[in-house]
């Protein structure tokens, strides 16, 4: 974050190309290592201790360093130590200018008093910006009463650096009663609390097409469609984890299934904030306004099916796996294909699943919980009613735990939750 908005502003100062600020940044990233990554190799952790404690942060909005803590797998010392060694990256961009420059650290320094009063950050203020401290940084950026729209900022900056990728950065945070947009992919989560998480682009979109693509990682995304039912992905992500947090304080909250829409406005009273992955722009946008409304017509998404190699002469288990993401499809038809299980079918609603079971009678079935025209839980009922021995996995976001207890009391044998931990994936099915 700082180092992307500082190299920015020398940009704009025409102390720095943008191909030097390019190839800063780039050297920055390659020596900006994961705490866990040195933990293994300080010996201080085994790579499933790593494993554990990343899967963890899936489930909860915590530091890695925090968690390894709480599992007794680190001290406190050991956390101190480790993020020593991760260094300052502010230090290291600093270096650069100076190595590769010729800037004095003198004249860095002048650098540095022009940008901190150029944003109009106090001594403390720019301390975190130089940090990239998002808890002390997402104020400065979002001056905004309703906490709830600050917590979720944050909460979903912290996820752009864990699953998404720590280059970016992001402007400040406005209010907008009118906002028009050529595409926004977003969650509603309804009940003691309306809250709405989306991600727009009011022109080009290659600032969601980055965000889609860094996000599903090695899964390849081919089409438009996909690229929107990817940000819906990265939404629910947030919105689970976020929705997790009221659950704790006995806040009931639902999310409904994920929309598209393009070409519209919206209605209502919401926040948006420019972020910006490799210079290319997208905007967060928030609404608590239980009046919001984020457009007149849902996309309908034209999602193509994996082109399905079903062997009849293996003798493995064969999955069905439902689930209303193609990209959630993808990852894990390619996971299970790629450990022993012969994924023989794909569904995109809990409607469909059900037709496709009786149809294939697969050995083990994987039910999203929230889904259109038929959620996962109810889709489970009907299977079990047609087959009380079926073994059914329900996948879910952080922040349904009613809905899993429900899916449970209703015969499903286990459940994963989203990002999914490979290991865990494997290991579960196999013990049923």
């Amino acid at each position: 974050m700082f180092i992307q908005l500082f190299s920015n502003y020398l940009v704009g100062q025409s102390v720095i190309t943008i191909e030097q600020r390019d190839s800063f940044q780039e050297e920055i990233q390659k020596t900006r290592v994961k705490l866990g990554t040195i933990a293994i190799a300080e010996g201080m952790l085994t790579e499933v201790q790593a494993e554990e404690i990343n899967h963890q942060q899936t489930q909860q909005d915590r530091r890695f360093g925090d968690i390894a803590i709480e599992l007794g797998y680190l001290t406190e010392e050991q956390v101190s130590e480790l993020l020593g060694k991760q260094g300052n990256i502010a230090m290291k961009f600093f270096q650069l200018l100076v190595d590769h420059i010729g800037l004095s650290m003198e004249t860095v320094t002048e650098h540095l008093n022009g940008f901190q009063k150029a944003n109009g950050f106090t001594d403390e203020e720019f301390d975190a910006v130089k940090k990239d401290d998002f808890e002390s940084i997402i104020p400065l950026f979002a001056t905004v009463r309703d906490t709830t729209i600050t917590d979720l900022a944050g909460l979903v900056m912290r996820n752009l650096t864990r699953f998404v990728t720590n280059n970016f950065y992001f402007g400040r945070m406005k209010k907008a009663t009118e906002y028009s947009y050529s595409m926004l992919a977003g969650q509603k989560s309804i009940g003691d609390s309306n809250i709405f998480l989306g991600f727009s682009a009011t022109n080009e979109l290659d600032g969601i097409i980055k965000l889609a693509k860094y996000y599903a990682k090695t899964v390849t995304i081919t089409s438009s469609d996909e690229v929107y039912d990817a940000v819906c992905e990265f939404a629910n992500l947030n919105n689970g984890l976020f929705d997790s947090v009221l659950s704790d304080d006995d806040i009931f909250i639902e999310m409904v299934p994920p929309e598209v829409y393009l070409n519209q406005q919206i209605s209502g009273n919401a926040y948006y904030m420019p972020v910006y992955i490799d210079d290319c722009e997208f905007d967060l946008v928030i609404s608590t306004d239980a009046a919001f409304v984020p457009g007149d017509r849902p996309h309908s998404l034209n999602l193509k099916r994996t082109d399905l190699e079903i062997d009849s002469s293996k003798s493995v288990p064969t999955v069905l796996v439902v689930d209303d993401s193609a990209l959630i499809r993808k990852i894990l038809i390619k996971m299970l294909n790629e450990n022993g299980y012969q994924v023989v079918g794909e569904a995109a609603n809990g409607a469909e699943g059900v037709e496709l079971y009786k149809d294939l009678e697969p050995d083990i079935v994987t039910l999203d919980i929230t889904m259109p025209v038929m959620d996962g839980v109810t889709a489970l009922k009907q299977i079990k009613e047609y087959n009380p021995m079926a073994l059914v996995a329900m996948i879910s976001a952080a922040g349904q735990k009613d809905k899993l207890m429900d899916a449970l009391k209703e015969g499903a044998e286990l459940f994963f939750t989203k990002p999914f931990n490979e290991q865990e994936v494997i290991s579960s099915l196999k013990n049923i």
